[in-house]
């Protein structure tokens, strides 16, 4: 998706708020994963926050560390864009999401979506949208396993802001909660890069002609 499709992807009315997250080190990968380039025009982080804009996330908050946050004035212009710097990534993942959820703008749903997965697309957002109820989170699933972006209620972002003591891990804050599952077709949910070698075959794959939606995860 270029950005003469910017003005295209933005359309009004959704209940959902998207939360990227893009703080961490990257330390198996060596540089910010948010950075690397999903084609020559966009890196991943763009590449992802123009899916969540096409889905109908008001606003698209992302997580970021000091490495990426001087890479993102572009970003920054897009309308329903929120790009917030996570001065302690070192805290761990959850600090990055509670700090994300206290920008989304009090929307009854979040998409939360991990920034190495840039294969995620419109279609799959919006079926889990599709999905969405107030009882219970709701997370896509693909042949028994489980992948992102998972999407949280109001009630699940209410425990996470209002606790004083948070578990270590999203996972373990999820279990306490009704959970909906919403099957896939492919295996792009669960797709992701988190090596330089990871990198390098997907970089190959694309400059020998292949298109990135039909590979098969090995």
């Amino acid at each position: 998706m270029s950005d003469k499709n910017i003005e295209r992807v933005l359309t009004p009315g959704t209940v959902s708020a998207g939360l990227i997250l893009a703080a961490g080190f990257s330390e198996r990968m060596g540089t910010p994963k948010a950075l690397l380039m999903w084609d020559r025009s966009m890196t991943f982080l763009k590449k992802i926050i123009l899916e969540f804009l096409s889905a109908g996330c008001d606003p698209v908050v992302c997580m970021v560390n000091s490495l990426v946050l001087p890479h993102c004035s572009s970003l920054e212009s897009i309308p329903r864009v929120k790009i917030i710097l996570n001065e302690h990534p070192e805290w761990g993942r959850m600090h990055s999401v509670r700090l994300g959820l206290e920008h989304a703008g009090g929307r009854p749903y979040c998409l939360l979506h991990n920034v190495d997965n840039p294969f995620i697309h419109e279609t799959i957002l919006r079926k889990i949208l599709d999905s969405a109820n107030p009882g219970s989170w709701c997370a896509p699933e693909y042949k028994g396993k489980g992948g992102h972006p998972v999407l949280l209620t109001a009630r699940i972002m209410d425990h996470i802001l209002q606790s004083t003591c948070l578990p270590t891990t999203l996972e373990e804050v999820l279990g306490s909660f009704p959970k909906k599952t919403v099957k896939m077709e492919d295996d792009l949910i669960l797709r992701n890069i988190n090596t330089p070698g990871d990198y390098r075959k997907y970089r190959r794959y694309c400059d020998d002609g292949g298109n990135p939606w039909q590979q098969t995860k090995q």
